[in-house]
């Protein structure tokens, strides 16, 4: 778990089926599944974000400007960020956050496999880490209380080009994983731990 200052300002990408602005947004929002509990999700890929609404009825890309503030972000690395995407999506611990802001790598549909995988015990916490090295799908922050340095920027409609490439994009990235991934979690890698030792550790807390 690192915390730390910023004031950078940034470009993030929320895909919908509509317009988003800011003081739109609902807190804390419908879903606590989600892998930082409930919160509205940005991204830093542009890309990302049309691959995950293009099979949306009228998907929509939500642009905006985040100024990020400082003192009040949780920046989740390694088996930290595990921990909570464990604890929220999989419910099997208490997650206790008390930052607005939590930033962490994204998850691609393909890792929640081998998550399952994890918390069954198949594999060690290592080879789950290495598969999301591996995939490299950028960043992703979720505001958790309220969109404070949000500024909406503009937005665009996904035309017919536009979805055919994402769903492309994620139909090749997802071919192009699966041998690398299968040969991953293969190995053993000395030190790591398993599902057990995450449930002995019990809750977590920021």
């Amino acid at each position: 778990m690192i915390t730390e200052r910023d004031n950078t300002t940034l470009t993030l990408y929320h895909g919908s089926d509509r317009i988003v602005l800011p003081e739109n947004i609902r807190f804390p929002g419908p879903r606590g599944d989600c892998d930082f509990g409930t919160g509205f999700y940005l991204t830093d890929s542009r890309h990302v974000a049309e691959e995950w609404v293009c099979n949306e009825q009228t998907p929509i890309i939500n642009v905006y400007n985040y100024t990020v503030p400082q003192n009040d972000v949780l920046y989740l690395v390694d088996t930290d960020w595990l921990r909570v995407i464990v604890g929220f999506r999989k419910e099997i611990y208490k997650v206790h956050l008390k930052s607005n802001v939590v930033h962490g790598l994204i998850a691609d549909d393909r890792m929640f496999e081998y998550l399952a995988d994890f918390i069954r015990g198949a594999i060690g916490d290592k080879r789950l880490m290495k598969c999301l090295d591996y995939c490299k799908l950028g960043s992703q922050y979720c505001l958790r209380k309220d969109p404070a340095g949000l500024t909406f920027v503009n937005s665009y409609p996904l035309q017919s080009l536009q979805r055919q490439n994402a769903n492309q994009r994620f139909k090749d990235r997802r071919i192009g994983m699966r041998m690398e991934l299968q040969q991953i979690i293969r190995r053993h890698i000395e030190g790591e731990r398993f599902i057990e030792d995450y449930l002995q550790e019990g809750d977590f807390f920021e």
